[in-house]
């Protein structure tokens, strides 16, 4: 432990311990609600820098830290194992050959992980109730009219909802013809109320 603590303030690990401690320092701000680490990596000149590599998904704050601790480690290993009993010239030409190879490794473990971490960062659209429109909806209330009704209308994804059904005075359906268990079709679909206003299925989709 103590030839690991040593290495931790030597060159080159002393880079890797920097770029840590800058980092433990924007979690922790982060954490506290004085910096937004919301800040996705695409942005700005950050982007042109990450697309080609594909890892642009991910948050710099956290690239940045998988990179110091992967650079870390492998500067640590080296620098107990390789550093210990060298001294002068030697000394300092490994120690510049352990830092560039401790960056390499970092980056290259950067990059391998990055698409993994993408997916837990990608942000997904949620589906639009619009998506329903023009699909059936089994009545499952006792009848539909112009302030009441219920069904059950599928996504395309096949997800099963629970939908307020309504009628149109003097069109489509009349108010109480629909009963449980019969078939409506979604033609409109009023965003302010979230009500769904019904119509009959066409024969051709009712088969």
């Amino acid at each position: 432990m103590a030839d690991v603590l040593r290495a931790s303030v030597e060159l080159p690990t002393i880079i890797f311990t920097a770029i840590l401690v800058i980092c433990a320092g924007l979690w922790f701000l982060s954490l506290v609600g004085v910096l937004d680490l919301e800040v996705d990596a695409a942005d700005g000149l950050v982007d042109d820098a990450l697309e080609p590599l594909n890892i642009s998904e991910v948050p710099t704050t956290v690239l940045l830290t998988v990179f110091g601790l992967a650079g870390w480690f492998a500067s640590v290993l080296a620098s107990v194992f390789l550093l210990d009993s060298r001294t002068g010239a030697a000394l300092a030409w490994l120690s510049v050959g352990v830092g560039v190879g401790a960056a390499f490794f970092g980056l290259a473990f950067m990059m391998w992980i990055a698409p993994k971490l993408a997916v837990i960062f990608k942000t997904k659209t949620a589906p639009s109730k619009r998506e329903l429109l023009g699909r059936i909806a089994e009545v499952r209330s006792a009848t539909v009219t112009e302030t009441t009704g219920r069904g059950e209308a599928t996504w395309p994804d096949g997800t099963v909802s629970t939908v307020d059904l309504r009628t149109v005075a003097g069109a489509g359906v009349s108010a109480g013809e629909l009963k449980r268990g019969d078939l409506a079709l979604l033609v409109d679909w009023d965003e302010r109320t979230d009500d769904f206003f019904v119509d009959h299925v066409p024969a051709e989709l009712a088969e």
